[in-house]
């Protein structure tokens, strides 16, 4: 059974939603520290993400929201750095992770490539059913469930690429 991960990154924290294969939520984890100083939040989040990866042993797809600009340049320099890393950190427990631009996403899954926080919140909760006591959590979510559609019409377009050749042998 594969699993489909939804991630999402601030300079204090990252957000992970676990789908199954029927896209119902297995499970939600965060990793954050409460320290003041980003260097020292960022060494201790990323190090317990890390930690957590190594425990786990299942066929996954991930899919982490890209860094965004931010007017800050210290800022956005975080939180391409906690993006970096988790991207690395999966790719090194072999779960293939690709960096979604918010506004791909948002229009994929909401239907609008600026859905606003409550409109996201709001969409997921409907979807799933249940209340997300975070709005990152909702965020993740949403990238999980279009990582998963994604797999799903990529393993689609690659059954009928096989159905073609496949009749094309046949023809020849």
């Amino acid at each position: 059974m594969k699993n489909f991960i939804g991630i999402d990154c601030s300079s204090k924290a990252i957000h992970s939603v676990w789908l199954g294969n029927g896209g119902s939520i297995l499970k939600k984890v965060k990793w954050e520290h409460k320290s003041k100083e980003f260097e020292e939040r960022f060494i201790n989040f990323v190090s317990d993400f890390d930690h957590y990866l190594s425990t786990i042993n299942i066929e996954a797809q991930a899919a982490v929201e890209a860094a965004i600009f931010i007017q800050n340049p210290k800022s956005t320099i975080s939180l391409a750095s906690v993006v970096g890393c988790v991207k690395y950190l999966c790719y090194k427990y072999g779960i293939k992770c690709v960096p979604i631009d918010n506004t791909k996403w948002k229009k994929d899954i909401i239907g609008k490539g600026n859905a606003s926080k409550l409109e996201i919140k709001a969409f997921a909760e409907k979807h799933w059913g249940e209340t997300f006591e975070e709005q990152d959590f909702a965020d993740a979510a949403c990238i999980a469930l279009w990582i998963k559609r994604k797999f799903e019409l990529e393993k689609t377009n690659g059954q009928e690429k096989q159905e073609d050749e496949k009749r094309k042998v046949t023809k020849g």
